[in-house]
């Protein structure tokens, strides 16, 4: 803020001094008979401005300093300073707190173990504060403050003693949380609010062993790497990134070392045992940092964690997601050798079934993700089938939108597949139940890969092609992929899909089934007739069962069998004629 364009607040006489007004004047400045905390620091505001905190200020306002003194425990320039942070509403830097009173920024100094002791109370805190376009070291009021002084009552701090370990953990992570997204807020603050948290609490085994070391840093980062335990537990998000402590932590000869020592593994919280660089498929990752086994099971024994990232995540997570409830029934009929394929599979993929074949393939060394491909004609049900066995088998489906995949920019297709792929590692890591990932019409991705490749699409093509490959090579989940082209698919997808379920289209039994389902007023023998003079697949007769439906809509009347025969001639395409079935009455 530019504080001369808009100074606090500026009072229309100037230097107020009550021995200097005219007693017309003077009758403003009458005290009352009974002071209130608001009205007290109201009239301490009137006088302080422009007064450079003279003899004559102090004694203009002894009465309702006396008052506040007693009633808030607080001394003279900190009630001053109190006063025109309420006034400010923000963040003031000492720059601004001495152009209110008059006086120069090093004057405002002398007095800074006092205001320095507003922050150490917790009735204030650092905070940057804007002026002429950047950022300034400042001070601001503490949350809650301004709510107790207007009802008239003595602010009290939070509660940070006498916590148990889930109060303590819980309290943290809510403070670290909130200020994380606060980028004026000075981390310096959280820090000896941290300080002040493990201080309060000796008898909790962590900050027992916390107040053993005497390096604020130490201390301040093992509690950050305790909040992401907290949000993440478990999951594959768990681990303090680099990054993030170092966006944190200032750029000192001492923080510099921090960096090292933690990038080395040299960092005391290292060589005492308390974290530990993660390890992510059997390698180690110098960048991301977790609480080890020992501490979890003997600092924070008494703790559950909150896992409030992981649970945030999931409601991220539901945009990518088809959810398995809201996939209506359906009922499919296939040929014979489809069916006990399908069933075999549907059970498999059970929530009863995966997790012991999965432990059991592991167990033998041998890969335990399942790949599938679903291929036949069109309108066979392979979409359909897919959506089927995530409703029976409870998985939600993270359906892959193959065209959006591909991008005309060097290298971003690659991105976006692999994107695809890592963002289903951490679907599978934060659900409940293990989705599918599913590639409807996948033709364009998994067919043959070119060789001799010239354009650069064919060489975007081929590479996309090589990281499906080793994605499916590494797949712990589902995957569950569609075509309606098989005679082109490269023999190296084939190899990895570990079922192929192929989609005829139906025989006149199954047929003559489809029929009665989709048009139930109908004979079985007309269905019967139906199946054996039209070769239809299932989506072809579900289009013609629809055409009825709407021709029912706008005439109020279901359309006759020879109706219904002029539907099924119209749907072949070319001007194929089929001679009329004799449904004539």
């Amino acid at each position: 803020m530019n504080i001369e364009k808009k100074p606090l607040r500026k009072m229309k006489l100037g230097i107020r001094k009550p021995a200097d007004l005219p007693c017309e004047i003077m009758d403003e400045f009458k005290e009352p008979d009974t002071w209130t905390i608001i009205t007290a620091l109201d009239r301490v505001l009137d006088m302080a401005e422009d007064s450079q905190l003279s003899d004559d200020f102090w004694e203009s306002v002894k009465n309702p300093l006396a008052f506040l003194r007693q009633e808030l425990g607080l001394t003279n320039i900190q009630i001053v300073v109190l006063a025109i942070m309420i006034e400010a509403g923000e963040a003031v830097t000492w720059k601004r707190l001495g152009h209110f009173l008059g006086c120069s920024r090093l004057s405002m100094m002398v007095y800074s173990e006092e205001i320095e002791e507003l922050v150490s109370k917790r009735w204030a805190i650092r905070k940057g504060a804007r002026e002429m376009g950047a950022f300034f070291e400042g001070i601001a009021l503490s949350y809650g403050v301004v709510t107790a002084l207007r009802h008239n009552k003595v602010f009290v701090p939070e509660k940070i003693d006498g916590l148990t370990e889930q109060q303590f953990v819980d309290k943290l992570e809510s403070h670290i949380e909130k200020n994380m997204n606060d980028r004026s807020i000075d981390f310096k603050d959280d820090e000896e609010w941290m300080l002040q948290l493990i201080k309060a609490n000796p008898h909790l085994p962590l900050c027992h062993d916390l107040l053993m070391f005497d390096d604020i840093h130490v201390q301040s980062l093992l509690l950050l790497i305790v909040v992401d335990y907290a949000q993440w537990e478990g999951s594959v998000g768990e681990g303090l990134t680099f990054e993030t402590i170092n966006s944190l932590y200032p750029e000192d000869y001492e923080c510099d070392g921090l960096r090292h020592e933690l990038r080395n593994g040299t960092h005391p919280l290292i060589e005492c045992g308390y974290i530990e660089h993660k390890c992510v498929d059997g390698q180690v990752d110098t960048d991301r940092y977790m609480l080890t086994r020992n501490t979890k099971t003997e600092l924070l024994s008494a703790y559950t964690p909150s896992h409030s990232k992981c649970r945030r995540m999931k409601q991220d997570n539901s945009r990518f997601l088809k959810n398995h409830d809201s996939i209506k029934e359906k009922s499919l009929f296939f040929n014979t050798s489809e069916q006990e394929q399908i069933e075999r599979l549907t059970s498999l993929l059970s929530t009863e079934n995966l997790p012991s074949v999965q432990e059991r393939l592991e167990e033998q060394g041998m890969r335990k993700g399942f790949a599938c491909l679903f291929y036949g004609a069109p309108g066979t049900g392979k979409t359909e089938t897919v959506l089927q066995i995530a409703r029976q088998t409870g998985r939600d489906l993270m359906q892959v939108d193959i065209a959006g995949l591909r991008d005309k920019w060097v290298g971003e297709s690659e991105k976006n597949i692999k994107e695809v792929f890592a963002r289903y590692r951490n679907l599978c890591q934060t659900c409940d139940v293990m989705p599918i990932l599913f590639f409807n019409e996948a033709d364009a991705i998994i067919n043959k890969r070119t060789e001799n490749v010239e354009h650069s699409v064919d060489k975007m093509d081929n590479a996309m092609q090589n990281i499906i490959l080793q994605e499916i090579e590494d797949l712990d989940g589902i995957l569950i992929a569609t075509t309606n082209l098989t005679s082109n698919l490269d023999r190296a997808f084939e190899r990895r899909f570990l079922y192929k379920v192929e989609f005829h289209k139906p025989d006149t039994d199954v047929k003559t089934k489809i029929w009665r389902s989709m048009l139930k007023d109908i004979s079985a023998d007309d269905a019967r007739q139906l199946a054996s003079h039209f070769d239809f697949s299932g989506g072809q007769i579900e289009n013609i069962a629809r055409k009825r439906t709407v021709d029912y809509i706008l005439s109020g009347k279901f359309a006759s069998l020879d109706e219904i025969d002029g539907y099924c001639r119209a749907e072949l395409l070319g001007g194929k004629e089929r001679r009329s079935i004799g449904f004539n009455v």
